[in-house]
């Protein structure tokens, strides 16, 4: 959403820039062609001066040689220069042809100065010259007088229209879609370049267009294009407009290229964002991972992948006190690989290190519960934590762990059995029997010890009482015992 605004902003800057450089053109364009009218309208005011003065010629020849100086200063816009007498004949031209006089007494020009004594400047209709082989020309007229301010005649200066239009061939119109001078009638007097309009032809101006100095219409550019498409300039002193449009293919391809770049440093932006969002998210992967691990290795004990010592004591101290919350019984089981020192002479360490892990894996496959754990105590010797479990539950665990340690038959020449055996310490006890956790540990070392006492391959339990001395069924069981 925010793109998209930010493309539809940047394209309406720069249709007001190109609004505004349209608007530039047109008043320049209007500025240029204002100043050489004024100076043909200067031209015109001493034509009429001398024609109106009794003692003068019609057009004496001072006056000729000014205008011909102002052709040379404008470029050749102005093309020619002649006085009109009362009944329409070129009575002095600029220069004197041969034959007879020309009419133009069928002119707009002079029909109009005829019956309008206060017209003052009029610029003609685009028409044919009859002095230069039908040249399409517009005239710069004015009123010449009699001594009894009867209409007398008109002063003429010609512009021919190809001339005229190089005023607006000259302007770099890279960006722009045209450049057009019409009259206020709407009678199009240069272009560049001409689609569909040319010069000397009449295109209609809607309503009080002229009156109010804005041109709604289009002119060389097709129809559909609205009045907020271009930018018109009165010229100064004349009946006449620049008519300026933007190119919007020119716009639209700026724009597009822009757009296209903006996408392309937004896509990579983007592609940037990601990759570091996706770098960061890695390296806080890495850096959980790596924080996991030495949490794990902080708890964890290398040989075995069970608890260690110090997860032991935390969980017996949580589990401790969930039972005292509770009321609920907490047994644990001390796990001892029989003749151990014995197997590790014979068979070395690295055989002893595979013996433990087995038997970690196996004590570890009995436990049912996220809340049960097993832990590495020491050496060869484990612990089981089974919180809310009862003295014939735990005996039945560790029976279970005896059975199937025995069942791996791991050979062990310094066993009595032959393979490798453990032997089991179970005790049970409450909050209501025992002050601590601790109590239960030392009791259940103490059945450990029964059961190694008693023959090994064994296993031992108790449950504590609020008595100090051992439960009447207290005792240590051989295989033999158990179904073992």
């Amino acid at each position: 959403m925010g793109v998209t605004w930010l493309l539809r902003a940047d394209r309406q800057t720069r249709y007001l820039h190109a609004l505004e450089r349209a608007q530039s053109v047109a008043s320049v364009v209007a500025a240029s062609l204002g100043g050489n009218i004024a100076v043909y309208d200067a031209l015109l005011k001493e034509m009429v001066r001398e024609a109106e003065d009794p003692v003068t010629p019609l057009f004496p020849e001072r006056v000729r040689d000014r205008v011909r100086f102002g052709q040379t200063l404008s470029r050749d816009f102005l093309d020619d220069a002649y006085v009109v007498d009362r009944q329409g004949r070129i009575a002095a031209p600029l220069n004197q042809p041969p034959g007879a006089p020309v009419s133009v007494a069928d002119r707009d020009y002079f029909r109009s100065h005829e019956s309008s004594p206060s017209l003052g400047l009029y610029i003609s209709q685009p028409y044919a010259s009859r002095t230069h082989g039908g040249a399409l020309s517009v005239a710069l007229t004015r009123r010449i007088a009699a001594p009894d301010h009867s209409f007398a005649g008109v002063a003429v200066l010609a512009l021919r229209l190809d001339h005229l239009s190089t005023l607006v061939n000259d302007v770099d119109s890279a960006d722009l879609r045209s450049i057009d001078i019409v009259e206020e009638k709407g009678t199009v007097l240069a272009c560049d370049p001409c689609a569909d309009s040319r010069p000397g032809m009449l295109v209609t101006l809607p309503g009080n267009a002229a009156r109010n100095g804005d041109l709604a219409t289009a002119l060389s550019f097709p129809e559909g294009v609205s009045a907020m498409d271009y930018r018109s300039v009165r010229v100064p002193g004349a009946s006449m407009y620049v008519v300026v449009t933007p190119s919007n293919e020119v716009l639209m391809r700026e724009w597009r290229r822009h757009t296209l770049l903006f996408g392309v440093i937004a896509v990579m932006c983007a592609a940037t964002l990601v990759a570091g969002a996706w770098l960061l998210a890695a390296a806080m992967r890495t850096r959980a991972s790596a924080a996991a691990r030495l949490v794990s290795l902080a708890v964890t004990d290398g040989l075995t992948g069970l608890a260690n010592r110090h997860a032991l004591d935390t969980k017996l101290a949580a589990q401790w006190q969930r039972a005292k919350r509770s009321g609920t019984p907490l047994s644990i089981l001390f796990v001892d690989i029989d003749h151990f020192r014995h197997f590790n002479d014979a068979y070395g360490h690295p055989a002893g290190d595979d013996v433990l892990r087995a038997v970690a894996k196996n004590i570890s496959g009995h436990l049912r519960r996220d809340s049960d754990m097993a832990a590495r105590y020491g050496g060869e010797e484990f612990a089981v934590v089974l919180p809310d479990t009862d003295a014939q539950a735990a005996a039945v665990m560790a029976e279970q762990v005896r059975r199937d340690i025995e069942r791996l038959h791991i050979d062990h020449v310094g066993s009595e059995t032959g393979m490798v055996t453990v032997s089991v310490g179970a005790a049970t006890g409450a909050a209501d029997a025992c002050e601590s956790a601790h109590a239960i540990v030392q009791a259940a070392e103490a059945q450990l010890f029964i059961a190694k006492q008693s023959g090994r391959n064994r296993i031992s339990t108790t449950v504590m009482r609020r008595k100090t001395a051992p439960a009447a069924s207290d005792a240590a069981s051989d295989p033999a015992s158990h179904g073992g």
